[in-house]
């Protein structure tokens, strides 16, 4: 039996599970309903010829995605592991075709709007937004998962409505994968009865064999639930260090223009600070450049746009902002400045706010603070570009 036949036919008499539970279908429905979701997961991976369980503890927080042909939620996880040598920590993250992923000091990031590829399924390979760690854990992911196992020959479903789990009612859903007769992989999901929610799943991977693996979900959940804000500026203010380091490309300060820059607080080199809130407006349209003292070409960067801004109609002023500390290294490029010019210096947390991955970038805002365009990197043309843009804005 294929398809939601299969599904129908599986078992009968589910008790409810929220609702008026007739099988596997109605399981799959109740997950599927699942709102706002928030749980503490311990993910316990026992191995034969290991003495010492793996054991992850897992945070996860989604919200339905009803309209997304990518993904049925989005969601943020985080978790963390022991390990001798100390604490191993990581997440990620899916929201509005966007997708991050972090571990061993590697920030990845992927966007529909730059690249579907990575999103698509490929035989039986998921896109990253469904493949990334513990992101079957999620009760929509976990429905997926059944739905899949219903189409598929090789599992046999069962269903007991009448379980218990540590003091309550609970359905219990078993399924059997056997393959050339062989049972390679047995899996149970306990569920509350009530509402519907993943309480346990235990799964048995090569029983008896020495390749044999067990794995255990335990599921806690808080009084209420609520669903994630996800934007890439919760994330990049809940992770500011991953971003500031670890970014490996320039997908947020490309897709800059036309928002307004953000909030920033930074010392100058002599001593005073010069603050900035988003949504301010500057006294004048204004240069952004971000530098990197230790890098080439500063010099021809403070050259172009020096020279943009001495040849346009209107005043413009020019803040220099440097990821650096070293006043010597900073004053090396810049040695003076002028009229209408500020020279910041420990900025690399408005770097990693704007997106940028790497150095020099040079931004033209507006005087409202909107910015107008950003060049990467330097180019002959740069001058010329500030120019062009400048004498655009107001």
């Amino acid at each position: 039996m294929k398809g939601k036949s299969r599904l129908l036919m599986v078992l009968a008499a589910l008790c409810p599970l929220g609702l008026s539970a007739q099988g596997i279908a109605d399981v799959v429905a109740a997950l599927e309903k699942t709102g706002c979701f928030e749980a503490d997961a311990t993910f316990n991976v026992s191995l034969p010829q290991s003495e010492n369980d793996v054991v992850y503890n897992v945070k996860l927080s989604s919200a339905p995605a009803p309209s997304s042909r990518l993904s049925p939620c989005d969601y943020i996880t985080e978790w963390s592991l022991e390990t001798p040598s100390g604490p191993v920590k990581g997440f990620s993250a899916y929201f509005d075709g966007h997708h991050y992923r972090y571990r061993n000091e590697r920030l990845q990031e992927y966007h529909l709007e730059w690249d579907s590829i990575p999103f698509m399924a490929r035989g039986n390979s998921e896109g990253v937004q469904a493949s990334a760690q513990f992101t079957d854990l999620y009760p929509a992911y976990i429905a997926k998962e059944l739905t899949k196992m219903s189409a598929d020959s090789r599992y046999a479903l069962t269903v007991k409505p009448d379980a218990m789990f540590d003091g309550k009612k609970a359905v219990e859903v078993k399924a059997v994968m056997t393959v050339n007769d062989v049972e390679a992989m047995e899996k149970r999901f306990i569920f509350d009865s009530s509402t519907g929610l993943p309480l346990r799943i235990d799964t048995e991977s090569n029983p008896g064999q020495i390749t044999e693996q067990s794995m255990l979900v335990s599921y806690t959940y808080p009084a209420e639930m609520h669903c994630p804000e996800l934007s890439e500026e919760t994330l990049t203010a809940s992770y500011p260090e991953v971003f500031e380091k670890y970014r490996e490309n320039n997908f947020r300060i490309e897709n800059l223009a036309g928002t307004q820059l953000p909030t920033f607080s930074l010392p100058t080199t002599t001593g005073e600070r010069y603050t900035y809130h988003r949504g301010d407006s500057f006294a004048v349209p204004t240069v952004i450049a971000l530098l990197d003292p230790t890098a080439g070409f500063n010099a021809e960067i403070v050259e172009a746009v020096r020279g943009a801004v001495d040849r346009l109609p209107v005043q413009a002023d020019v803040i220099w902002v440097f990821n650096s500390t070293n006043v010597d290294a900073i004053e090396s490029v810049v040695p003076q400045i002028r009229v209408g010019e500020h020279l910041l210096m420990n900025g690399k947390s408005l770097a990693r706010d704007c997106g940028a991955a790497s150095l020099p970038v040079v931004i033209m805002a507006e005087s409202s603070g909107k910015v107008k365009n950003v060049v990467l990197g330097f180019n002959k043309e740069l001058g010329n570009v500030v120019l062009q843009t400048m004498a655009l804005v107001e």
